[in-house]
């Protein structure tokens, strides 16, 4: 075997690898995620004011609204790096650092649970599968790696102290937090652990000591109270495993079911396995939460009983094969970040666009607040938390070409940015708006 620094790595430990080094590549697919950019636009505003936002700022209704970003610190993060750097070519980067520590830290667990190399491997396989659709740049990115930190440190007694300061930098990031908390419960209730009980209760009340101090609760409240606008989002809708992107999680139940029923989960494991798993099952959004924490669980149902042989490898050919993986991993990441053309309207498309309000989609809401705000206050975006049900159901009324007269008279909206196969791009048609700039995503129309 190799040596380096010294840790003996193999052919089965570059395997672990292999998968990735894959999500070098995920992290480089073209850019869609219009969340991530009015993040990046709140962080800069916060820099500006020198604190955090606890009112809208971006829309032509809410403006002045309460409304607090959950994220504060993430935007900080996000606006000073964009101002840094001048652009958004550290995204691929930072994406792959944090989801790759994720998944590093889940198999850690992985393999302290199965002490096998070949069961990791395969889990590393699994989780990086799922992963792969929740390879985005949004604040949540952080929950996931927060929330892989919470699970081995209640796996170490060495490392369980961690948890009330992992618990309040996850209230600083994202209002998720409280996935943490639970985690830590359900864990002291299957080890009948008083410690993590009261390391529990700890974190739960440091994650009032943030800048939004009780308001960090308000938060998590008010968007609880929305579920209603949240159905109308795709990603808080249940999973379809039809899709080859949440397959997985369909294998890690089926997976669960398999070593339950040969008796290869302990009892008290399922305290924390089953909550998760039904959570996972809820929304697409949940589902790369749950496989962080119940994997570990599942893969150690399917370790053999024969004890793993490990055969000694040429350090030349150990090195080799880890340089390709690096080499591959480089390669991804050396890609240009390129916009989504089909989520993303194209500069000659916004340079068709006058001053004043605008009737446009929820996923150009975000894009425009990143790159037209001051100047344009948009319409929608995709906050449930502030346009609740009824703010989505009357923009989905207006692109259905329902009682969008009235809406714009209200509004004072004189111009468009489409999807040419809405209903309301034809209805504008007929009444006479002219179209000034078309592609195969997007059409601008203005009133005659």
């Amino acid at each position: 075997m190799a040596r380096l620094t010294g840790l003996r790595l193999s052919i089965r430990h570059l395997f672990i690898a292999v998968p990735i080094a894959a999500l070098a590549w995920a992290a480089t697919t073209p850019f869609r995620d219009n969340s991530f950019l009015w993040h990046v636009r709140a962080g800069t505003i916060q820099l500006d004011r020198g604190r955090v936002l606890t009112a809208d700022p971006f829309t032509l209704e809410f403006a002045g609204k309460e409304w607090r970003t959950q994220s504060w610190l993430a935007d900080l993060l996000y606006g000073a790096l964009e101002r840094v750097s001048g652009g958004l070519r550290w995204v691929p980067f930072y994406v792959f650092a944090v989801v790759a520590l994720t998944v590093g830290l889940v198999l850690l667990v992985t393999y302290r649970r199965s002490e096998h190399l070949g069961v990791t491997a395969g889990a590393a396989i699994v989780l990086c599968w799922q992963a792969v659709p929740f390879a985005n740049a949004r604040p949540v990115v952080f929950s996931y790696l927060l929330l892989a930190a919470t699970a081995a440190a209640v796996h170490s007694r060495r490392a369980d102290w961690s948890i009330p300061a992992l618990v309040w930098l996850w209230a600083t990031l994202h209002g998720s937090f409280v996935l943490g908390v639970g985690l830590v419960v359900l864990e002291a209730v299957r080890t009948r652990s008083r410690r993590l009980f009261e390391l529990a209760v700890l974190a739960a009340g440091l994650a009032t000591l943030t800048a939004h101090g009780i308001g960090v609760w308000q938060v998590l409240l008010t968007f609880a109270g929305n579920r209603g606008a949240l159905e109308m989002i795709r990603e808080w809708q249940p999973p379809d495993y039809s899709n080859p992107f949440m397959f997985p999680y369909a294998l890690l139940i089926l997976g669960a079911v398999y070593a339950a029923a040969r008796q290869r989960i302990q009892r008290s494991s399922l305290i924390v396995l089953l909550p998760f798993l039904f959570f996972g099952m809820l929304a697409v959004r949940n589902l790369y939460p749950a496989f962080i924490v119940a994997l570990p669980y599942v893969a150690a149902g399917f370790t053999p009983r024969k004890a793993e042989v490990r055969r000694t490898e040429s350090p030349v050919v150990v090195g080799a094969v880890g340089s390709v993986i690096v080499a591959v991993a480089v390669i991804g990441l050396a890609r240009p970040v390129v916009l989504s053309e089909a989520h993303f309207p194209p500069q000659t498309a916004l340079a068709a666009l006058e001053a004043g309000p605008l009737f446009h989609g929820i996923g150009a809401g975000g894009y425009l607040i990143y790159a037209q705000w001051p100047d344009r206050q948009v319409l929608v975006d995709d906050r449930a938390e502030l346009f609740g049900e009824a703010g989505f159901e009357r923009y989905l009324e207006m692109a259905d070409a329902k009682g969008w007269e009235a809406s714009f008279a209200e509004l004072n909206i004189h111009q468009a940015l489409l999807d040419p196969e809405w209903p309301l791009q034809a209805a504008l048609e007929r009444a006479g708006w002219v179209e000034t700039y078309r592609d195969e995503h997007f059409v601008v129309a203005r009133a005659p």
